[in-house]
């Protein structure tokens, strides 16, 4: 593993774990085993190393989640979006706590809005299509439950946590089939 990558995942760690403020540049080159000018040298700063962090996080998830995007199916669709805070948060954990931790700062809100609005947009459009009554707010519930689903599954897996996304397929599906 490069230094730069060394760097990188004991950043986001530390971030996630301790937030932002109180993990400093000398503890992040520490965890990593490089010194903190090697540090400077690649990130030129803490605030440089945060946003690369949350860039690099974001175009991960968004390359890897691409094909949720390009579904055609409705159903298929709300099924994907229900799933996803299941798959980031066991595919990029770190990541997500920082999210969790750093949420009011503009940058990650910033990130996090255009990773969200495609998917706000597909999921009004789906439930457009399955004829669900009030699309708009529909989507707006979804998408708060997951918000919440993501965030609760960064810290605990209770049984009941785990089967609330088959518990949520089988209600849209009851919705989507009624509006049908």
């Amino acid at each position: 593993m490069t230094s730069h990558s060394k760097i990188e995942q004991s950043a986001l760690r530390l971030f996630g774990e301790r937030g932002y403020d109180n993990t400093s540049t000398l503890l992040i080159s520490r965890d990593a085993g490089v010194s903190e000018a090697l540090l400077f040298k690649y990130f030129l700063s803490k605030e440089k190393l945060f946003e690369y962090l949350i860039k690099q996080g974001f175009q991960r998830i968004v390359e890897a989640n691409r094909g949720i995007l390009t579904e055609k199916n409705p159903r298929v669709l709300v099924e994907n979006v229900i799933d996803l805070p299941y798959k980031l948060v066991h595919d990029e954990p770190d990541f997500w706590k920082v999210q969790d931790k750093e949420f009011n700062k503009p940058l990650v809100q910033k990130y996090f809005q255009r990773f969200m609005s495609p998917i706000d947009s597909l999921l009004k459009q789906a439930f457009l299509d399955l004829g669900v009554e009030n699309p708009n707010m529909v989507t707006l519930q979804l998408l708060l439950l997951i918000q919440s689903l993501w965030r609760n599954l960064l810290y605990e897996h209770p049984e009941s946590l785990l089967q609330l996304g088959n518990h949520l397929k089988q209600a849209y599906a009851e919705r989507i089939t009624a509006a049908e």
